[in-house]
């Protein structure tokens, strides 16, 4: 499989460089918080601007038509420079507008409206299979009848995309301008309006949800190297006893580890990538991606902040932010435990596995 990529993504990839590179949180001015970062309507207008939000929605509906390789250029330079936006959830929320051609969806490629997807529950396990949101109704007349959260981005959404429990089974909904109390969503017969039916609900929201795994694995993989390069720029320049920490074999072991996992991430999401491009409803491939990306983004970030020693630690300096995401991200879309699971839930349908297939 050919990893390189043509002029055009070269042109996408510098652009966005160059925009989150000025977008970058400044951690040596020491008033950057740790933990998620509220949502930034210049950055998001900017993404806007160089159509990172439509790369991978059709050009009659304002989108580029470009696929899941784009959309890991633009997240990886996200992740580097540790930019953190709604960028994956949107192209969630996207997906599903898109699979109902709602006209809804030029007005999130343009950045005017903010759609993100309700997918979590209170007090029940990541699945995409069930909602305990039920919905009522026929026709244009729809309600909602349960609670979603914690819901990204909750503050600053316009809309939401709900998946809920209908006759037949489950269905994608819109909600107009949610109200939130500490970032769940509740229901009590509100108005929503049917996007995806029972009959199609759950494929149209698996492959919305991989689309949105390729661009939080993406994402891991650039925080993933800004660590490392950190850490390693570290290891030469910090003299103990005289000499370069990278001097003593031990430290430079556990740096070469770091190395094997961050390439190892980088080729199984680029590959991920690929696959989700030609088959967008690939969620085996998007779950290997979900669980080799988390271990090797736990990996990273841990050796980060110990090879780092007490700086590690503090809020001055970047390579605790980048840890603190890579373990949000290990969360998002079902966590390394939950993927694992669904893989192995499948082996009995093979006679033989190919983990490169």
């Amino acid at each position: 499989m050919d990893f390189s990529i043509d002029s055009e993504q070269k042109a996408l990839r510098d652009a966005v460089r160059e925009l989150a590179a000025r977008r970058a949180p400044q951690h040596g001015e020491g008033d950057v918080p740790v933990g998620p970062a509220p949502h930034d309507p210049d950055t998001w207008s900017a993404l806007a601007e160089v159509g990172a939000l439509g790369l991978p929605f059709a050009e009659d509906a304002g989108g580029l038509g470009a696929s899941a390789v784009e959309v890991s250029l633009v997240a990886t330079e996200l992740g580097h420079a540790g930019v953190q936006t709604a960028y994956a959830d949107a192209l969630v929320a996207g997906s599903v507008l898109a699979a109902a051609s709602s006209d809804l969806l030029s007005s999130l490629v343009d950045g005017s409206a903010l759609v993100v997807p309700a997918l979590a529950e209170p007090g029940r396990g990541w699945s995409l299979a069930s909602s305990s949101v039920h919905a009522s109704g026929s026709g244009d007349s729809w309600t909602l009848t349960g609670s979603k959260g914690p819901v990204p981005y909750a503050d600053a959404a316009t809309h939401l995309v709900v998946p809920a429990a209908a006759d037949g089974g489950l269905a994608l909904f819109l909600v107009e301008a949610p109200s939130f109390a500490d970032g769940i969503a509740t229901f009590d017969g509100s108005a929503a309006t049917q996007l995806v039916g029972p009959a199609d609900g759950a494929t149209a929201l698996a492959a919305a949800v991989n689309l949105g795994i390729i661009a939080v694995c993406s994402e891991a993989l650039g925080a993933m190297d800004a660590a490392s390069t950190m850490t390693f720029d570290y290891l030469k320049t910090r003299k103990q006893f005289g000499v370069p920490l990278m001097t003593f074999q031990t430290l430079t072991q556990r740096a070469a580890d770091m190395y094997v996992s961050l390439e190892l991430a980088r080729s199984t999401t680029l590959f991920a990538a690929m696959a989700i491009a030609d088959d967008p409803g690939d969620s085996a491939t998007a779950s290997r991606a979900k669980v080799v990306v988390g271990q090797s983004g736990r990996h990273i970030g841990q050796e980060a902040i110990q090879l780092h020693g007490g700086i590690g630690m503090t809020a001055e300096y970047a390579v605790g932010h980048f840890t603190t995401r890579l373990t949000a991200i290990e969360r998002t879309y079902g966590d390394t435990r939950q993927h694992l699971a669904s893989l192995a839930s499948s082996l009995s349908d093979h006679d033989q596995v190919d983990v490169l297939a």
